[in-house]
């Protein structure tokens, strides 16, 4: 009903109050089912929408709460919520919210006004909304939930006795009368079929490359393993992957940290999607019984203590037992038969004891199976987790001691080593399998009782597929990069070394001018003689020196081996070779060219470049198991055994080369390389040399080696004046010592070396830099200086800064530390580093140059790439070949054109924390692509192929609006709650949004204020928000940032009771997220926390039922932090599910391509772009509006249902028109396209998800999907408070109020203010015998006695 008056129009609904100018405009349209309006595309979410709301036309029809907040449209709203209407909140209540809302300055007649958008949805596959998560959850993790059931139930056979060495699979397969045959199957099968539950670990040789040499995988049926041809030498090419089968069977692969396993998989690396699903053994540990990063200092204390005390009570084992023997050998020799009564009383104590002793001493085995409850509830939080490798997990969950030390042999061993001890690597492998299942089969059951709901596995599963594709531009974009790199270092070290240089010059100046230089007195001056080692040589010297050696040194082989007494000419090669065969430069440099090494038929070549190499098609190329890297030593274990061993390197003579590259340096050895060359040195003729591409290399220069011994002999008794030595100051001789690969006296500096920063003269607020050994990099104040600083001074304790003390003590000046980000106790290591970069650019850090500025320029346009380099060079890429068909639509010109099409499979672990997000090393924490950041473009680097598009999402403020959405549901309204409505309704136009209010109170920007409101929300107190205000204004006082924090944290997270007396708890009250942090806490600290949308428990390390009782709210930023991120997986993986669902409904063409946090891709033929837009805006809607219903609201805010843009786009990047410009990547990358619902709707036909665009229908032809098995209609209200006056407590900033809402409730009076909760200390159990007594005391004096 709508009341009509002369200036306002008001709705009997909401109670608000409208200007004529909106329904006089409202009442001109027409009704329609579905309205779709263009507007201006969004750049912060929905808020810009919000801000233009004044300029856009407003419908009369929008359904609006009793807040002002828009809500969904009634099409939309009758097919989401149907059959669902929960009781309205009362009115109380919501003029408690009005007059919180008005209390924090917001109006709620300021709501935003958006299209009603509405069109037809697929029908939901149940009664209710509910219902049609549990169906489409549970259809889309069949057959994999039974399959993964299955396997987790059953037992694999034994490991074989003996193994079968061969190229490929062998099937080990045990018969029931105990018997077993081996036998080569292409892949894992049974009985004609394909095996579809496997547990399977992979083993590489990093340092070679990163396929597969060995692969272990165990069935219910049988054991397989798989052998690489190239470890058997049965082929050249590492390159082989482990085929696994018909990839459209539906199979389940359980390993730990699978994800690695899942690269060396053959039908893994293509564009149509397989039926294999992975499961994770670590993921499911860290899901139920990980430990959170806040956790793991205190874990690791506890367990040093653990062990400590297990070795005591071992010590106090083995004395007990002597005593004992002493006990029974007194007790054979005792005649006095009382005392012998006496002595048989005290060993059966003792035995008594020692039996007690040693069950306490037995490790927990199965600690978390088949134990009675009131055991598991007596333990403590640390016995109940652990680290995350295989060793620790199987410990923990199963009992199992795992020795891992021979994982180290295939990082440091040769393939020739690995081959000869197969078996025993076999075994290795095969045992990890073995272990691996058995945690499987404890930790997967106690996943799906954490985790119940389908949506929570159907979506890991979904998770462990993702895949990247990339081109030629993937090579083109890592040699852009590393040139750049290395263009900017070496610019920045050729000036720090010209700095050098100049600084050195100062020592042979008579004034010594550096005394008078604050910063280079700094260095030590010390005089230091340079020789050959720093490359200088003085020729006079040089040449007595040499003379002398040969004269004392020369090798009695050398005269042995000539032919007449006569003067021969010999080349020099042969007369350093004589000298010691075994040196260094004769077995890298001489020795290989005398045997005529080639690989492949190609002559070994060296020079000082490309050091060993051979020349193919005119191209240097270089051994396959040097890695691309340049090898100085050809003869060893890594290069010439292997390929001589396996044929591919030939010599004239093998059987030498052999033994040298295995490291025999013997006499017949000796004897056999003096023999070789003397042949080569006298019978090659000079017209030879140049023809043999050996011979060629070597240096033929003539050396008489008997007159320069005479003559040696002659100069010796000349003894002609030394020269002068060159002296150079310690600092820079330091800087010149020898490095492998560079030439002697080579001068490297770089920013990262201690002296840069004082040849770089740096200072700080204008003082100097002084390092110091105990507090780091310091600057130096004058005591009568007028200098305001929140740092403490220094005092100096350290032997090696005693010139910093000296200057503190007498001479007149004051030291403070550089500002470090983790606060004063932390020392800075380099000030030159990227965290000093601000400080650079307003002037704060600066330098008398340019060079400074310049070297923390390069710094911060490497340190993306500086700290990514490794990773991003090591991707494993698999390319689409002649052999090898990845799917990818093949032109007849992409040869021509250098076109070339490839693989990544991210090594992503599914769930990585104790929130169960996902974590990836590279992918999901690469940066988005800046202008300043050398490699930062690396995600543009993903490319759709021809044909396809990538399309996908980022959740706008998914966090922080389920967040606020769990503080609404307290009153059962959305925008309830101040950060409710600053969330759905605030604009940053009006500064009304949560990030506005923040920098206006802390008086920074809106970007810097997102980073306090993150982590607060997250749970991090007042003392992380004070270090975030000293990090980003170093002249900031403490106590300025004191002020400002506890004014932010007043008017945000307000006050806390620290009463549990007081409505039963502890309680914040008076901020705009009062609401929130009560509710997260509540959640928290329950008997069972849970995620309210999917019902997820919290790991063991953070639950109640094992923390002790007195911590109380111990460790609550991680579980507040717990409640916060677990949900977003929850969000995440209802999305994913929902988008399974429609894609498979209505035969999409899309493949989940990589998630990262709220970013959702998906990889899409270009004709299916659109349809597979509006999935995800309806995959949205459907996960927005589950977690309002689990908590209790039936309905949804409008400005949240849709994404505010889907990008379709050809490359992978957070938005469309992203250039993806930086220093590595000059040219722009055009832009994609963005869509928001009304755009959608437009391309779709009005919203159809059908091919051909027909009307969507409105009821489900058929049987629902799935099944509801394990369903229960959970409590939705058990949210919303029962109580107004704890609302209004909530609400209020005056403690006395409180108090009093809180008698009105009780009857009673409350007195007393908010106090602290005491403490008390934990009692620790005695350390000694079983009972905690030392027997020692009481044998000795019965012995006595």
């Amino acid at each position: 009903m709508i009341r009509l008056s002369s200036n306002k129009i008001s709705s009997s609904y909401d109670g608000l109050t409208w200007p004529r100018r909106l329904i006089s405009y409202a009442l001109k349209q027409k009704p329609a089912s579905t309205v779709i309006q263009s507007v201006p595309k969004p750049k912060e979410g929905v808020q810009d929408l919000r801000k233009r709301g004044e300029e856009q036309p407003k419908s009369v029809q929008a359904k609006r709460n009793a807040l002002g907040v828009q809500l969904l449209s009634r099409t939309l709203h009758s097919q989401v919520f149907r059959n669902v209407s929960f009781p309205s909140p009362p009115s109380s209540y919501v003029q408690i919210s009005r007059d919180h809302l008005a209390m924090h300055g917001l109006d709620p007649s300021q709501g935003s006004f958006l299209p009603d958008t509405g069109f037809q949805l697929p029908p939901l596959q149940g009664s209710n909304l509910l219902e049609h998560f549990h169906r489409i959850g549970s259809h889309a993790a069949q057959p994999w939930l039974n399959l993964a059931k299955s396997f987790a139930s059953g037992d694999i056979p034994p490991k074989p006795d003996n193994w079968e060495i061969q190229s490929g699979w062998t099937k080990y397969q045990f018969q029931p009368d105990g018997s077993s045959y081996s036998e080569h199957v292409d892949y894992p099968t049974h009985k004609g079929k394909t095996e579809d539950m496997l547990t399977f670990d992979v083993e590489t040789m990093p340092n070679y490359h990163p396929y597969p040499v060995l692969a272990c995988a165990a069935s219910l049926n049988g054991w397989y393993v798989w052998i690489s041809p190239w470890l058997l030498g049965h082929s050249d090419s590492p390159q082989h992957l482990i085929p696994f089968g018909d990839p459209t069977i539906p199979r389940v692969i359980v390993g730990h940290n699978v994800s690695y396993d899942r690269g060396r998989i053959l039908e893994e690396y293509n564009l149509a999607s397989t039926m294999n699903r992975f499961i994770d053994t670590m993921a499911l540990h860290v899901a139920v019984k990980g430990i959170s990063s806040h956790q793991r200092p205190a874990w690791m204390k506890y367990r040093k203590s653990k062990q400590t005390e297990l070795e005591q009570q071992q010590e106090a084992t083995e004395a007990v037992v002597e005593l004992l023997a002493t006990v029974d050998q007194r007790l054979e020799a005792e005649a006095n038969f009382a005392k012998k009564e006496e002595l048989r009383q005290l060993r059966e104590d003792m035995a008594q004891s020692l039996s007690r002793l040693q069950i306490s001493t037995q490790p927990d085995v199965d600690s978390d199976i088949d134990t009675p409850e009131v055991d598991l509830s007596l333990k403590r939080w640390e016995d109940l987790t652990s680290a995350n490798s295989l060793a620790d997990v199987a410990k923990l969950h199963c009992g199992i001691d795992m020795d891992k030390q021979t994982r180290s042999d295939f990082m440091t061993s040769t393939p020739i080593e690995i081959l000869d001890n197969i078996a025993d690597y076999l075994d290795y492998c095969s045992t990890d399998v073995s272990v691996t299942h058995q945690v499987y089969a404890t930790a997967l059951p106690g996943f799906l009782t954490a985790c119940p709901h389908p949506v929570s596995f159907a979506g890991i599963l979904t998770m462990g597929s993702s895949f990247l594709t990339v081109n030629e531009e993937w090579d083109a974009y890592l040699a852009r990069a590393e040139k750049v790199y290395r263009d900017l270092e070496e610019g920045v070290q050729n000036k720090l070394k010209k700095l050098a240089e100049d600084a050195r010059l100062l020592m042979d100046g008579k004034e010594e001018e550096w005394k008078d230089d604050v910063w280079l007195s700094q260095l030590d001056w010390t005089p230091k003689v340079a020789g050959k080692s720093r490359g200088i040589c003085i020729s006079s010297e040089a040449d007595t020196d040499s003379l002398e050696t040969t004269t004392s040194q020369t090798d009695p082989h050398l005269l042995q081996s000539m032919p007449t007494p006569r003067e021969i000419s010999l080349p020099a090669w042969y007369t350093k070779l004589s000298q010691d065969p075994f040196s260094a430069k004769s077995m890298d440099h001489v020795i290989p060219l005398l045997l005529q090494l080639s690989f492949d038929g190609n002559p070994l070549q060296y020079n000082s470049e490309e050091r060993w190499h051979y020349m193919d098609n005119w191209s240097v190329s270089r051994l396959p198991s040097s890695r691309e890297q340049r090898t100085t030593k050809i003869l060893g274990p890594r290069h010439a055994l292997v390929y001589l061993r396996s044929g591919r390197m030939s010599s004239r003579d093998v059987q030498l080369a052999i033994s040298l590259s295995r490291g025999e340096i013997t006499e017949d050895a000796r004897s056999r390389i003096l023999s070789l060359a003397k042949s080569i040195a006298s019978e090659t003729k000079a017209e030879s040399v140049e023809k043999d591409p050996w011979l060629c290399q070597l240096d033929w220069t003539p050396d008489n080696t008997r007159a320069r011994v005479k003559q040696a002999k002659k100069i010796a008794k000349m003894k002609p004046p030394k020269p002068p030595p060159v002296l150079w100051p310690k600092w820079y001789w330091d800087a010149t010592k020898p490095k492998k690969g560079m030439a002697p006296g080579t001068l490297e500096i770089t920013v990262r070396n201690r002296i840069a920063p004082i040849l770089l003269r740096l200072s700080w607020f204008g003082w100097p830099l002084f390092h110091s050994r105990e507090h780091g990099w310091t600057f130096r104040v004058p005591s009568n200086a007028s200098f305001k600083t929140r740092l403490s001074s220094l005092s100096f304790y350290d032997p090696t800064d005693d010139k910093l003390a000296e200057a503190t003590l007498s001479g007149g000046f004051v030291f403070y530390k550089l500002p470090h980000k983790d606060g004063e106790k932390a020392n800075v290591g380099s000030p030159l580093g990227k965290s000093f970069i601000k400080f650079a650019q307003d002037g704060t850090l600066k330098s008398p140059g340019d060079e400074a500025q310049e070297a923390l320029d390069m710094n911060a346009l490497c340190s993306y790439w500086i700290s990514a380099r490794d990773r991003i060079l090591n991707q494993m890429v698999i390319w689409q070949d002649a052999k090898k068909r990845l799917g990818f639509p093949k032109f007849p010109s992409d040869e021509d054109n250098g076109k070339k099409w490839g693989i990544i499979l991210p090594q992503v672990i599914t769930m990585g924390t104790v929130t169960r997000r996902a974590i990836e090393k590279t992918w999901l924490t690469a940066s988005n692509a800046k202008k300043n950041r050398v490699g930062s473009e690396l995600k543009a680097m993903v490319r759709a192929p021809e044909g396809y598009a990538i399309v996908g999402a980022d959740v706008d403020s998914e966090e922080l609006w389920i967040s606020s959405c769990m503080g609404d549901a307290q009153f059962g309204l959305h925008g309830a709650t101040a950060i409710g409505w600053m969330t759905l309704e605030g604009t940053k136009a009006v500064g009304t949004d949560l990030h506005s209010k923040t920098a206006s109170i802390l008086g920074i920007s809106r970007d810097q204020a997102k980073v306090f409101n993150y982590s607060r929300i997250y749970g991090a107190g007042m003392r992380h928000a004070i270090l975030l205000l000293l990090q980003s204004n170093a002249s900031m006082l403490p106590e300025t940032a004191q002020k400002l924090a506890e004014n932010l944290y007043a008017s945000t997270k307000g006050k806390n009771t620290h009463r549990t007396d007081i409505f039963e708890r502890k309680f914040w009250f008076g901020g705009t997220e009062s609401y929130l942090f009560n509710k997260l806490e509540e959640i928290a600290l329950s008997d069972k926390p849970q995620t309210p949308a999917l019902g997820c428990g919290v790991t063991y390390a953070l639950s109640k039922e094992y923390l002790p009782a007195e911590f109380g709210s111990d460790y609550m930023p991680s579980r507040v932090n717990w409640v916060v991120q677990s949900s977003g997986v929850d969000y995440l993986h209802l999305l994913i599910v929902s988008m399974d669902h429609l894609i498979t409904k209505y035969n999409i063409n899309a493949r989940y391509l990589i998630s990262v946090h709220d970013e959702l891709r998906y990889l899409v033929v270009e004709e299916d772009k659109y349809r597979t837009a509006l999935a995800l805006q309806i995959a949205n809607l459907w996960t927005r509006s589950l977690f309002a219903y689990k908590l209790g609201m039936d309905d949804l805010p409008q400005g949240v249902a849709f994404f505010s843009a889907v990008d379709i786009d050809k490359v992978l990047r957070k938005e469309v028109d992203m250039p993806c410009v930086t220093p590595s990547q000059p040219i722009p990358i055009p832009p994609g396209e963005s869509l928001d619902i009304s755009d959608v709707l437009a391309k779709t036909n009005g919203g159809s998800l059908w091919k051909d665009g027909r009307t969507m229908a409105a009821d489900e032809d058929g049987p629902f999907q799935g099944t509801l098995e394990g369903y229960a209609e959970p409590d939705c209200l058990k949210h919303r408070s029962t109580s107004a006056a704890f609302l209004s407590a909530q609400a209020t900033t005056d403690f006395g109020e409180v108090k009093g809402l809180a008698q009105q409730v009780y009857g009673r009076p409350f007195v007393g203010g908010m106090r602290s909760p005491s403490s008390r200390r934990r009692k620790k159990s005695p350390i000694g015998s079983g009972e905690g007594f030392d027997w020692s005391e009481t044998v000795e004096r019965l012995l006595r006695s």
